[in-house]
């Protein structure tokens, strides 16, 4: 393919890509999306799914006490703002690397640089989910795992109940 052809295909590719990143600036700005469908799109770019959302919204059938639901929020309310802005500059910096790549000017050892600082923001959003698991299992009674694995079925998020938390009623 000479440069001729594959000019055209670069500017469609370059829009496309402008118009994608137009359409998460205005969601970071204003999501249309409730918080939770909001996670959910942003989990994309990480690889522990975001629950805390799902517990919240479920602490009735997961049996939370007033104590065990004011713990976890406050560690949302302490976090939320920082995941989520770590998730967005991971979902930025890929879109950037997708743009850099197509670009004769750019080396591969700014590539690899490039990556290299999408890893460093994955960990950075790993970290911060593991602190909500840790935080979710001291916070969990076997009752409330019960519960949490219950709604986690119906959510229908591929998880199936470990027979130690099948009660017998």
């Amino acid at each position: 393919m000479t440069y001729r052809t594959l000019f055209p295909w670069v500017i469609v590719f370059i829009s496309l890509s402008t118009t994608a990143t137009a359409e998460t600036e205005r969601n970071q700005r204003t999501p249309d999306l409730d918080q939770h469908q909001y996670m959910e799109k942003l989990d994309k770019v990480s690889f522990l799914p975001s629950l805390l959302p799902v517990i919240i919204e479920n602490s009735d059938v997961i049996e939370l006490t007033e104590t065990q639901l004011q713990t976890l929020l406050e560690w949302r309310d302490e976090n939320r703002d920082d995941v989520i802005g770590a998730m967005n500059e991971v979902a930025r910096k890929r879109l950037e690397i997708k743009e850099a790549a197509l670009s004769p000017e750019v080396s591969s050892s700014r590539l690899i640089q490039m990556q290299n600082e999408v890893f460093r923001l994955q960990r950075e959003v790993l970290e911060y989910k593991l602190s909500c698991r840790d935080l979710v299992i001291n916070t969990f009674n076997r009752n409330n795992w019960e519960g949490f694995f219950l709604v986690l079925a119906e959510e229908e998020m591929g998880v199936t109940i470990p027979e130690m938390y099948i009660s017998k009623r």
